[in-house]
């Protein structure tokens, strides 16, 4: 027994020494790089063609889509993801003859004290390798890196958002100055996406959200318009009365969004959730949230990419869409972005836990008060074309563009459902 005791001892002692060691060379007193001022304005400037400039059909029959990214928009986009996960740090990219280097510095908790990451990636057919991962002064080679990425896929909510875009991702090259994406935009893929989609969800579960946000919509009234206050009060009581037990929640809240955001968004999911049963067809009306249909998309197209885990995600798409419409079709809108913002958050609390989804349920469905899940929004800047934003904000890490997003974010903490749940009482 007491030769036992004394190697778990030693083991543990083992692991201790091991992580101090790990911890002392991966830990730096400075960072390899940081932000300078007005560092995003070019990158700002750059990003534009994420969405619009660098989309493009090629005119093959497989609908082959082509993706162009500068090492200007990946800064602006890694450096949005620190931003949008809470971490004090920044991010530049390079490419240059067929290799990506990405260099990150963190800092730490402990003041003085920086993670820099640097990540060195080649370009191969169909897919780049990453040859090389070093956090501080430890290396780890490209094979260890990969492993460890399949294990992540594997045994995390990853696993999931590789499944859904699998289909879709077709090669992933460094070409010139260029990291590009080429996407299979053909129905066979997109179909197998959706479908993916609809399984995560569960058919049987979401056949019964759409036909009573059908029975909801064919009401006879003759409106053009609902309101996404009410048909969440109808949608969550059926939600509350299916989830039989606390377990059940989460999973019916899921469908629910899957339905709605699908409804809205001008998505028709009937093809697919015929296969359980009769789809009712639920006609086309507009819905309303803030008394604008556009809010309501964006809100539940952020809440059904929340719900698969990624909300991070959803933000960012939300400021990148943004930041392209600064420079075309109607000009940067905080409304939208402050739609994206409190649609990833719905998500993200509609799933949590079962705790917080029976919580949800319990909510919506006591009444159609939309700002329960949505501050009012008319009183924000829109259609700011890139003079008119340069001139108010300069770039999107000004003080008075962060001053403009921390208070979009201080009126949706108010809301009731992001709110702490209150002390459950003996």
């Amino acid at each position: 027994m007491k030769i036992r005791l004394r190697t778990v001892l030693s083991s543990a002692l083992l692991v201790v020494l091991l992580a101090v060691l790990v911890l002392v060379l991966a830990v730096d007193r400075e960072p390899s790089v940081w932000k300078q001022e007005g560092a995003m304005q070019p990158q700002l400037t750059a990003a534009r063609d994420l969405i619009r400039s660098t989309v493009r059909g090629n005119g093959n029959r497989d609908k082959l889509r082509q993706i162009a990214l500068t090492q200007e928009d990946l800064t602006a986009v890694i450096n949005f993801a620190l931003a949008r996960k809470h971490l004090d740090g920044y991010a530049t990219v390079s490419i240059g003859q067929s290799r990506l280097v990405v260099l990150a510095a963190l800092r730490l908790p402990v003041p003085g004290y920086f993670l820099n990451v640097k990540l060195v990636a080649d370009d191969a057919d169909p897919q780049v390798r990453i040859r090389k991962l070093k956090l501080g002064r430890i290396a780890l080679p490209g094979v260890l890196v990969r492993w460890a990425g399949w294990w992540l896929m594997q045994v995390t909510p990853l696993g999931r958002y590789g499944q859904l875009t699998a289909p879709l991702l077709r090669e992933v090259r460094i070409v010139d100055d260029r990291l590009r994406i080429s996407l299979n935009w053909s129905k066979e893929a997109l179909d197998q996406t959706q479908a993916m989609m609809t399984d995560l969800a569960s058919r049987e579960r979401m056949l019964a959200y759409h036909n009573r946000l059908a029975a909801l919509l064919n009401d006879g009234s003759g409106r053009r318009y609902a309101s996404l206050g009410a048909l969440f009060q109808e949608l969550f009581a059926l939600a509350r009365k299916r989830s039989v037990t606390d377990e059940e929640a989460a999973d019916e809240n899921r469908a629910l969004i899957v339905v709605a955001g699908a409804y809205v968004n001008g998505r028709d999911l009937r093809p697919m959730l015929a296969e359980g049963g009769e789809a009712a067809d639920p006609g086309k009306r507009g819905v309303l949230l803030n008394r604008r249909v556009d809010v309501a998309q964006h809100f539940l197209a952020s809440a059904a990419l929340a719900i698969s885990g990624h909300r991070a995600l959803a933000d960012m798409v939300g400021l990148v869409k943004e930041i392209n419409d600064t420079h075309s079709g109607s000009g940067f809108s905080f409304t939208d972005l402050a739609a994206d913002r409190a649609g990833a958050r719905f998500g993200k609390q509609a799933v949590k836990s079962a705790a917080e989804a029976r919580r949800v349920q319990e909510l919506l469905s006591s009444s159609p008060d939309e700002s329960v899940i949505m501050p009012s929004l008319r009183d924000l800047p829109e259609n700011l074309n890139p003079a008119a934003f340069a001139e108010r904000f300069h770039d999107i890490e000004s003080p008075r563009f962060l001053e403009l997003k921390n208070r979009i974010e201080e009126r949706i903490a108010a809301c009731e459902l992001y709110r702490p749940a209150p002390p459950v009482q003996d």
